[in-house]
């Protein structure tokens, strides 16, 4: 071939090339997330512990009368899940109305939930007020471990707040109920996601529920892989989305969780919110292992 020809050819190979990259579908990791007011930093929450209209709510199942951090107030976890109460297992409007309204919350006030496990209490309080129509909420990052870690101020008063008025409205989270999750099986529409260990999917470990194993078409994404190991802080936005990606959940996807008893669950509807997936999309099966075990009509899978 001619030096020419052959140069020409060379030539719109190379021109070529950065325009195909050009039009090649790219997914950059992001840096932020894209809710990043769902979390609160110690170092902030410290500055602002005197700041209007805010509660601090302890959901720590002990350790609050030994210290806390200043002006919390404590909530009971099992105070917002009502096991005897099928198909949604919720506390009812009423209840929930009280229970908010006794610890000084109002439909204004801003609540900054923590707990010493990474969120795994903190964000069922996160995912009911969302429901219950109460957006301002966010999760103290690394709870309890990083605020110590930190030596931030504690103590051992407790606050006596004044009973506020709190309205249940239309929220945006959702809740699935049994028939919802036995309609998500092998759904091409839904994602239904097992927030449980290895163990209880594998139906080794029981807790006490009459039947092992795992729902099928379900995907497991275990809540502490989204979490820092030491200081129960989140992984970067990049980390968080790769897990959920990587497990073949998208942006525009409906998701169901379930884990035992809708704290797991919660966790991770959490890290798919603070992604910034829409809400409306996401239910939380509140009814749970606890519920799907132990009844006999409800299909399950096992390893064997």
């Amino acid at each position: 071939m001619p030096t020419a020809r052959l140069f020409a050819v060379l030539l719109l190979v190379g021109l070529a090339v950065p325009a195909a990259a050009q039009t090649a579908p790219t997914t950059a990791a992001p840096t932020t997330f894209a809710r990043p007011e769902l979390l609160v930093e110690v170092t902030w929450l410290a500055a602002n512990l005197a700041a209007r209209d805010l509660r601090i709510v302890d959901l720590r199942p002990r350790g609050y009368s030994d210290g806390h951090i200043p002006g919390a107030v404590w909530l009971d976890n099992n105070d917002i899940r009502n096991p005897v109460a099928p198909p949604t297992f919720l506390p009812t409007p009423r209840d929930f109305a009280t229970l908010m309204g006794r610890l000084g919350i109002s439909n204004t006030t801003r609540v900054i939930a923590y707990d010493d496990r990474g969120g795994i209490y903190a964000a069922r309080l996160w995912w009911i007020l969302n429901h219950y129509g109460h957006a301002n909420v966010a999760l103290l990052n690394g709870g309890w471990t990083t605020w110590t870690a930190n030596h931030l101020a504690a103590n051992t008063e407790v606050p006596s707040p004044a009973v506020a008025a709190f309205t249940v409205k239309a929220g945006t989270v959702g809740v699935a109920t049994a028939d919802d999750v036995k309609a998500a099986i092998n759904n091409k529409n839904v994602r239904l996601i097992d927030g449980r260990t290895q163990g209880e999917i594998d139906g080794k470990d029981l807790r006490g529920i009459k039947r092992g194993g795992y729902i099928e078409s379900s995907i497991p994404v275990y809540w502490e892989d989204t979490l820092e190991p030491t200081l129960r802080t989140f992984k970067s936005p990049a980390e968080i989305a790769a897990l959920w990606r990587g497990k073949g959940v998208g942006p525009a996807d409906h998701v169901t969780v379930y884990c035992q008893i809708g704290m797991r669950a919660s966790h991770d509807l959490f890290t798919l919110a603070l992604l910034g997936h829409d809400l409306t999309k996401l239910r939380n099966y509140y009814g749970a292992w606890e519920e799907w075990g132990n009844r006999d009509d409800t299909p399950i899978k096992s390893r064997d």
